[in-house]
Formats: structure tokens, C-alpha cells, sequence
């Protein structure tokens, strides 16, 4: 039995499908490229960033652009999402935050670029990098909240799916609060969450072309 309901097998366009699949393996390979060790958290990830030049610059580009085709995914499940209910409600919520949270990434990835570039940079620059990616962190997973119930509740995909991401979403934010994003435990389960987000988002992208021959 398909993982996708009814209202979720037609609809989507070509682009948004691709976005899906697309933006979590970019999300992917970012973060390879800045870099590979998880022991890199808080000034560690500064200092990986500034000793990564040109790699890490592009690393950070390339995850721009992940997020970039993400937020398109979700702007076109968004409109395909039934308007009876509250589904479409949350879907649109959960735009308006994949929007803001791009803007974000935009802004700390770009203090990352010139970090790259020039390393001296890192003494005055690192501190406020971290602070826009913590913040960016949390508002991630507040726009995962609105996401997983209007793609659950607007039969884009099975229940269970947009369970999945609500679970995913609950825990980035207490581990976020709670441990901070600078911290070891909380990098490490935040860093486990976000590669189980992105295994997810792609799933439901590769269900979107398979929901057309059913």
C-alpha cells in the first residue's frame, strides 16, 4: 500500500519534486565539506571553517542552495495541500518559516564566507556566526512543527510520516534549548536529527513521483 494518500499523488510540479530530493543532498554535502568531524562544534566549527578556505566556502554555498530548493519543495507541497481543515494553515505557516529560515542560513553562511576567505576573521566574526546559527537552528525546527501536521493531516503522505518529522521536531527543539547548539551532546543529537530530516525530506520527494503511477 503506497505511503501516500490520495489527495498527495498528483499535483506537485516537477521542480518541487526535484527540490526535495535534491536540497537534503546538498544539505548533506555541506556540511561534509565544512567539515567531517562531529567534535567540531562551537569554536571548533570556527576554527574548521576559517582552516577549510575555498572547500568550506563552497560547502557553505552549496548549503545555501540545498535550503534554497528545500523551501521550494515545501512552498509547492504547500500549494497542493487541501484547504479543508487546517492543513493548508499549517503548510502556509510552515512557508512563511522556511522563507525566514533561508534568510537566516543566508546571513550566517555568508559571516562563514568571509571567515573562509580570511581567517584573522574568525576572532570577531566566529561569535556572531554561532549566535545566527543557533538561532537558525530553532527556527528550523519550529517550521519542522506546521510542516509535519499539515503534510500528516493534508494526506500529502501517510500519518505516520508527518509523525516522524513531529517527533524529529520536538526533540531538535528541547535538545536545542535545553543543550544549546554549541554544546557536544547537543551538536551531536542535533547533527543525527538534521541527517534523519533530511533522509525524510528526499523520501517524500522520491513518494511524490512514485504517488504519479498509482
Amino acid at each position: 500500500m503506497s505511503l501516500i494518500t490520495s489527495a498527495g499523488r498528483s499535483g506537485l510540479d516537477a521542480v518541487g519534486k526535484w527540490s526535495l530530493i535534491i536540497g537534503p543532498i546538498l544539505f548533506v554535502i555541506s556540511g561534509a565539506m565544512v567539515t567531517l568531524d562531529p567534535a567540531d562544534y562551537g569554536d571548533k566549527f570556527v576554527a574548521a571553517v576559517a582552516e577549510g578556505g575555498d572547500t568550506a566556502k563552497w560547502g557553505l554555498v552549496i548549503g545555501v542552495i540545498g535550503i534554497t530548493l528545500y523551501a521550494r519543495g515545501v512552498m509547492g507541497l504547500t500549494r497542493i495541500t487541501p484547504e479543508a481543515g487546517n492543513a493548508q494553515a499549517r503548510m502556509r505557516i510552515a512557508s512563511a518559516g522556511v522563507v525566514a529560515l533561508l534568510a537566516v542560513w543566508t546571513v550566517q553562511s555568508g559571516i562563514g564566507m568571509a571567515i573562509a576567505e580570511n581567517p584573522a576573521a574568525a576572532a570577531s566574526a566566529g561569535a556572531v556566526m554561532l549566535g545566527i546559527g543557533a538561532a537558525g537552528t530553532i527556527l528550523a525546527f519550529l517550521t519542522l512543527i506546521p510542516f509535519a501536521g499539515g503534510i500528516g493531516s493534508g494526506g500529502l503522505v501517510n500519518k505516520n510520516i508527518g509523525w516522524v518529522l513531529f517527533v524529529i521536531a520536538i526533540i531538535g527543539l528541547l535538545t536545542a534549548l535545553i543543550f544549546g547548539t554549541n554544546d557536544e551532546t547537543g551538536s551531536m543529537i542535533l547533527g543525527i536529527l538534521q541527517l534523519i530530516w533530511a533522509v525524510v525530506t528526499l523520501v517524500i520527494g522520491i513518494m511524490m513521483f512514485n504517488g504519479d503511477g498509482d
